[in-house]
């Protein structure tokens, strides 16, 4: 959806001052709590003299956003989905600070290696695997005490291995497809595949969720579809403990499916997952991470000189521009030049020409502002306009694609 430059603008500074939170040195750590924060979750901060690009994660932006998605689920514990190299802001170190929210009880990702790689470093809650598992690797998750999400008609035989060298019932999650038809145990044949989970004595069901297809009325279908299924199993003696159903997109639009869990995933790094515009107005979210690196150029265009590959741009008059080494590599896209813009110093500045692999171009004006060494910031919260939620509305490039394309070669650092 395209959603005009002043509209979004306008939205993003009269709720950001009505919250309070539109600058953020209004939260800016002491030293001593930066350096607890480098020690909690691994992060540096940036070398001085970093040229390359990289990317810088504010926690305390985290913080703000689990603060506001509480608020708006009526204070809903939160199972946070940090699938995707936590969306881009690094898996590890992300978890190592989430871990330390009290409002958040469960991590959740989609991959095996990524459960064993939080165990491993250290990661104390309970975590998610929201994804089908090799028999294989059944023995490694049980060592790290992770709870498989079983939908499979083989879901005994896969967590037998667990059960044997834990001498004890295997804590589960039960994925259900209520319509979405990606994964889960479909809804009309649940009923029975639970009960026999619940008979074998294997497994203790510690909860039950599902996925929405964020269509507005089936979705209110979708989870009556769970709530129904959750009835049966009660009224047949089985409890499938805590329901969760409340992605981020219905952590805003559908609140009777906050249930006993949210489980938001984008909405947590500052992500809006539809409209931003109206979204914002309902919980004020900030984006955690800024894409940075130093102009390495900058030179005065004569009239007619062109700018990158199929001169798409060509000055009309004697024109500065500078050159950022970051491109769609990095994470920063290729439609960028349809209306991006991106913050050096004080101001913003259009992209121009086309964003190449490595490479951007901003156009300067008739006046020399910017110089070689200045730090560029291509997306994060620092002003609206290099928001990825507005960049998202501008270009029409997915709010999803803009945080989870961030290359994941590039450093995080702390802010």
């Amino acid at each position: 959806m395209s959603i005009g430059r002043r509209t979004f603008l306008q939205s993003a500074l009269t709720v950001a001052a009505t919250a309070g939170l539109s600058d953020r040195t209004s939260n800016a750590a002491t030293p001593s709590s930066n350096a607890q924060q480098q020690m909690e979750t691994g992060r540096q901060r940036v070398p001085r003299d970093r040229i390359d690009p990289w990317i810088e994660v504010d926690d305390r932006l985290l913080k703000a956003n689990v603060k506001a998605i509480r608020q708006l689920t009526n204070n809903r514990s939160i199972v946070g989905v940090i699938k995707n190299n936590a969306y881009g802001l690094g898996l590890v170190a992300t978890a190592k600070y989430l871990e330390t929210l009290p409002e958040i009880v469960a991590l959740a990702v989609v991959k095996v290696q990524s459960a064993i790689e939080l165990r491993e470093a250290g990661i104390k809650k309970p975590i998610h695997l929201m994804a089908l598992f090799p028999k294989s690797a059944a023995k490694e998750l049980a060592h790290h005490d992770i709870q498989p999400c079983l939908y499979s008609a083989n879901a005994l035989e896969l967590v037998e291995p667990m059960y044997e060298l834990l001498r004890r019932p295997v804590d589960v999650q039960v994925y259900v497809d209520t319509g979405m038809s990606r994964m889960g145990v479909p809804y009309r044949k649940a009923l029975p595949w639970i009960e026999a989970l619940a008979k074998s004595g294997t497994v203790s069901l510690q909860g039950a969720f599902m996925g929405f297809t964020e269509d507005a009325e089936f979705d209110r279908e979708q989870l009556q579809r769970l709530q129904i299924l959750a009835k049966e199993a009660s009224q047949r003696g089985y409890n499938l403990g805590k329901l969760h159903a409340a992605s981020s997109s219905a952590v805003f639009e559908l609140p009777e499916a906050h249930l006993d869990f949210v489980r938001p995933g984008i909405a947590i790094f500052g992500g809006y997952p539809n409209d931003p515009v109206t979204q914002q107005k309902r919980a004020r979210l900030q984006t955690a991470f800024s894409l940075k690196a130093q102009v390495v150029r900058v030179e005065q265009l004569q009239t007619g000189d062109s700018v990158s590959y199929g001169r798409n741009y060509i000055a009309e008059k004697p024109t500065w521009v500078a050159t950022i080494p970051t491109g769609h590599t990095d994470g920063y896209p290729r439609k960028g030049v349809e209306g991006g813009r991106i913050l050096i110093g004080s101001e913003t500045y259009p992209v121009i020409g086309a964003v190449s692999a490595s490479h951007t171009i901003v156009e300067v004006g008739a006046e020399k502002k910017v110089n070689v060494g200045d730090v560029a910031t291509l997306m994060g919260s620092e002003h609206p306009e290099i928001d990825p939620n507005w960049l998202s509305s501008t270009t029409g490039v997915s709010v999803y694609d803009l945080f989870m394309h961030l290359n994941s070669s590039l450093p995080r650092y702390s802010a």
